[in-house]
């Protein structure tokens, strides 16, 4: 299917946010780049990252860092305010960093890194 992706540059998503914002996002990314290499695509409506496919992403709000990730799997964890089935065995979910504590949270890495996996194409159950 066509369709058009326009690139933004990082500076795009925090003209007039607070500096808190920039840094929960560089150590966001930085905590998904602990897992391996990371392609970071930028398109207007956010910045997804992937590896063989998107496994997260991230839009910069005005308070918070608004994020996503792939599992194969429904997961539960304090910060996911929503998770969508998309599939019968994909599910998105959505969370929100507004500190950087948020990003020491070691159940969270877990996940982070069982997205990555699926960003990988690694599909067996990282349990």
């Amino acid at each position: 299917m066509w369709h058009s992706c326009r690139r933004y540059p990082l500076s795009y998503y925090f003209k007039d946010k607070d500096p808190i914002i920039r840094e929960l996002f560089d150590r966001y990314l930085d905590l998904l780049s602990e897992f391996g290499p990371v392609i970071m695509s930028p398109v207007k409506t956010g910045i997804a990252f992937q590896v063989r496919v998107r496994f997260a992403g991230a839009t910069p709000r005005q308070r918070w860092l608004s994020c996503t990730l792939w599992l194969k799997r429904r997961a539960d964890h304090p910060l996911f305010y929503r998770i969508e089935s998309v599939g019968p065995c994909d599910y998105i979910h959505r969370f929100r960093l507004a500190s950087l504590d948020d990003l020491r949270d070691k159940e969270l890495k877990k996940l982070l890194r069982e997205a990555y996996r699926v960003g990988c194409q690694e599909h067996s159950s990282p349990r």
